[in-house]
């Protein structure tokens, strides 16, 4: 079987007809083709590892990881439109000479950067000193680590998340009004008051508006609010009864008399 001289590729004669001939060039395997291996899903890589195909949004590009980028990542070829376009950049990149990251430069003039001298007498001396507190200073904010992110709101309590819909806002209206009122402990008044049925926020609703009455009131002021009254900004409500839970009716005529 005859060689084509211009190209070294194998021919094979083909006869059309009685006098013409197609000649077909076979074309051989030369020593600069890349030899990949299948890594699955679409990615191709050589031998030596070094580089790696892959597929990115119909097209194809070269992740070279002996190389790096502006960001010290692998440095990545491409895109290119076909497989065998990327093939042909990683034989281009093989015979390339390899190129300096931007960022391994300023690293290695910063590591090469002779230390500033120690302080001494002299305005040169001074400069320099100030200088080297300066470098020090930017190089510690810098690896200073980042103000830790707020922290997430407290869980609910248990006692409030095991109450029905209604008690359970109830609890939460009654905790923030406290609060506000500058009042100690609310959540432990509030859960004694709905979950141990203590009547704890109208004592203190009642302690509050005795308070309020002032050193001067009479004792009939104290005893008309202690024998019935309402506190609408923590929605509750008292009235004086006997142990039979019978309410008892005050002569305050008569006590202001007396």
């Amino acid at each position: 079987m005859p060689l084509s001289p211009e190209s070294g590729s194998v021919s094979r004669p083909l006869e059309v007809g009685r006098n013409r001939r197609i000649v077909v060039a076979m074309a051989k395997a030369t020593d600069k083709d890349e030899g990949l291996k299948r890594l699955g899903g679409g990615r191709w890589q050589t031998r030596d590892e070094r580089f790696t195909i892959e597929p990115q949004s119909g097209t194809w590009v070269v992740v070279d990881a002996e190389q790096t980028d502006d960001l010290g990542l692998a440095l990545v070829r491409g895109p290119f439109g076909s497989l065998g376009a990327a093939k042909a950049a990683i034989a281009t990149a093989r015979e390339a000479e390899p190129v300096a990251s931007p960022l391994a430069t300023r690293l290695a003039e910063l590591r090469d950067r002779p230390a500033a001298a120690p302080g001494g007498k002299g305005d040169r001396s001074g400069k320099a000193s100030k200088a080297g507190k300066g470098a020090k200073a930017v190089s510690e904010a810098a690896a200073k680590p980042a103000a830790p992110a707020q922290p997430e709101p407290p869980a609910e309590a248990r006692w409030i998340r095991a109450l029905e819909p209604a008690e359970r806002r109830r609890a939460k209206r009654l905790i923030d009004r406290l609060t506000e009122s500058g009042a100690s402990d609310p959540e432990g008044i509030v859960r004694r008051d709905i979950v141990g049925a203590v009547p704890t926020v109208a004592a203190l609703a009642v302690a509050r508006a005795v308070t309020a009455l002032g050193k001067d009131a009479s004792p009939a002021d104290v005893a008309r609010l202690l024998a019935g009254g309402r506190d609408e900004d923590l929605g509750v409500r008292w009235r004086l009864v006997d142990g039979d839970d019978r309410p008892i009716t005050l002569d305050f005529d008569a006590l202001e008399r007396g």
